[in-house]
């Protein structure tokens, strides 16, 4: 066989090691906003987590939703979202997976500002890792200016119900 001679005969290759477990993260790494259900309905918070630097064999990860402290911004869970735990299971090859979590509306519907947390522990098998940032922040918030909207909409249909009134009254007079 003959070598090939020259600077364009030769080439670097690269081995991805794709045969490690991984490592779990989150997806957001500067807190998590979810704007809280207006309509009485409770809405749904989405955690999204990733498997990063391997995707070999199945992986596990538990998690817990907790109250951070006694101040007013903090989320009380059974008032503001549903209490969650459970255990992520990322199958073979799988990269993301969600977990998610009710928020639960207000019957007043006023303004939100609270917060909680979810913590990530327990990753199996020996040799998955668990970033550093295991847990993470979600502030519930209000639509403000979608609030705003709908109030200012709900005023301009008064005031052309109102006007409707009063022009097909004096028709008929």
């Amino acid at each position: 066989m003959e070598e090939l001679q020259g600077k364009d005969t030769r080439t670097r290759v690269t081995i991805i090691d794709d045969d490690k477990p991984g490592q779990i993260s989150f997806e957001e790494t500067k807190g998590i906003k979810v704007l809280a259900g207006t309509s009485g309905e409770p809405t749904v918070c989405e955690v999204v987590l990733l498997r990063k630097n391997g995707s070999d064999g199945k992986v596990t990860v538990d998690y817990k939703t907790l109250e951070l402290d006694e101040s007013d911004h903090t989320a009380t869970a059974g008032v503001d979202y549903k209490h969650c735990e459970g255990t992520v299971v990322f199958e073979q090859n799988q990269n993301t997976a969600t977990i998610e979590i009710p928020i639960l509306a207000r019957p007043d519907g006023g303004d939100r500002d609270e917060s909680f947390g979810i913590q990530l522990s327990n990753i199996t098998p020996d040799g998955a890792k668990l970033s550093k940032k295991s847990f993470q922040i979600i502030n519930i918030i209000t639509d403000a200016e979608g609030k705003k909207r709908a109030e200012a909409l709900q005023q301009l249909m008064s005031k052309i119900e109102a006007e409707e009134e009063t022009s097909w009254g004096q028709q008929f007079l």
